[in-house]
């Protein structure tokens, strides 16, 4: 009887082998072969399920997306009765490069951030996926600043974007080694603070 394969998984199987190349030889060395030898499956296997390498990187980003989603998702159902700080710095601490997955998706990240100056398909993925999180962001420090969480003076839809963009500011400097995972944190920590009672 023939094997039953899993298409879906088989997909992301794909993907999870893009983010590899990526993070071991860089954007440009994406090609479908290379996918194929990371996944060990053959450059047929491939193509059947992504015919373009275009088709391939977009699947693979939006796979990106449902990957930090789910550490997301973990990150907050570990956290015992939290407060809405905490679950804003459970969210911040998972879309930084402090841990292996969180290094890997931001190289991912920033490798197709390049690759989006110059492919609309990309730039239009990304685009929806900043929108997606500064609706959630903003949402969370209103819901704060509802419940009298927030210090006097903090407008919930300043300050969502600014501690979203100073996490992403963040992002290189810890992947090339200017600041710690810790120093970063803190980082973090202290625009809580600032922001937070």
């Amino acid at each position: 009887m023939p094997k039953q394969v899993d298409h879906e998984q088989r997909r992301r199987q794909l993907a999870e082998a893009v983010f590899a190349v990526i993070g071991t030889r860089g954007f440009e060395a994406v090609s479908l072969r290379d996918v194929a030898e990371q996944a060990g499956v053959s450059m047929g296997t491939v193509q059947h399920y992504f015919p373009a390498k275009q088709q391939m990187l977009l699947f693979a980003l939006a796979h990106m997306r449902e990957r930090v989603t789910g550490r997301l998702q973990a990150a907050v159902a570990a956290l015992r009765a939290p407060a809405r700080r905490d679950l804003i710095r459970a969210a911040t601490a998972v879309m930084l490069p402090v841990d292996p997955a969180g290094r890997e998706e931001a190289c991912v990240n920033i490798a197709f951030f390049s690759a989006a100056t110059v492919t609309p398909a990309f730039a239009d993925q990304l685009r929806d996926g900043y929108g997606r999180i500064l609706t959630v962001s903003v949402a969370n420090f209103r819901q704060a600043s509802e419940l009298g969480e927030l210090r006097d003076g903090s407008d919930p839809d300043v300050e969502a974007p600014a501690l979203y963009f100073l996490t992403q500011g963040l992002i290189g400097p810890i992947l090339v080694g200017l600041y710690t995972a810790e120093e970063a944190l803190a980082l973090v920590d202290a625009q809580l603070d600032r922001v937070f009672r």
